[in-house]
């Protein structure tokens, strides 16, 4: 795979690659966590590749906007694709946002928030994808009934660290991350499972929050 300094993409939005076939990984059992294991269309190679592509449209666009140089883009890109490609099966992947700030500038937990939510905000106004930034993210319901009904779409939130902050049923949900090329590839990937599943596709909808907010939110949903 290239760089993301050697090949730029002429569209800022990941689009997951199309509908698969079972092998989410192995729930932690947080509060969100299936019950049981169910046959699900997305396997976990699949979502490697997926953050893998997300990883690149990050650092791509954030050079676009000047807060990497290409010589920064090229490194952190081949760190992170690295990083992706070790993850053991069924283990969360970090974000590769989280990933720049925390692991490639080494911020510390107090700067790391105010970094992040300026590079958030940074990579919204590149996105041509409407995207709403929400700071309350954390104050939203866990939809325990939505992910026990759809325990493949637990595992794909899991294993993204994308929280459903709202839904309702099966016609309407509301995904969250710092990262909203992250966002964005997950409800792209959570709406085809559930047209898979029922036969219809529902409104999508991607909000990124800050990381204080975000990571109470992974750790209510899924004990990550």
């Amino acid at each position: 795979m290239t760089t993301a300094a050697a090949q730029p993409s002429t569209n800022p939005n990941p689009t997951p690659q199309s509908t698969i076939a079972p092998d989410a990984g192995a729930s932690t059992g947080g509060v969100g966590a299936p019950k049981k294991e169910q046959g699900s269309r997305i396997t976990y190679d699949l979502l490697r590749r997926q953050m893998s592509h997300c990883g690149e449209y990050t650092y791509q666009a954030l050079n676009k906007v000047g807060k990497l140089s290409p010589e920064d883009t090229s490194r952190i890109s081949q760190q992170y694709l690295k990083y992706v490609s070790q993850v053991e099966k069924g283990k969360p992947f970090e974000d590769a946002l989280c990933f720049l700030v925390i692991h490639g500038w080494k911020k510390s937990e107090i700067e790391a928030r105010d970094v992040m939510l300026e590079l958030t905000k940074g990579l919204i106004r590149y996105s041509k994808t409407k995207i709403t930034h929400l700071s309350f993210a954390q104050q939203t319901e866990t939809p325990l009934d939505f992910y026990n009904n759809f325990p493949a779409i637990s595992e794909i939130c899991r294993l993204l660290s994308c929280p459903i902050i709202q839904v309702n049923e099966k016609d309407f949900f509301m995904v969250t991350s710092v990262n909203p090329f992250t966002a964005t590839a997950a409800a792209r990937i959570i709406s085809n499972e559930v047209e898979a599943e029922v036969g219809r596709k529902p409104f999508a909808f991607s909000t990124t929050t800050d990381l204080n907010s975000w990571r109470y939110a992974c750790e209510r949903h899924f004990g990550t």
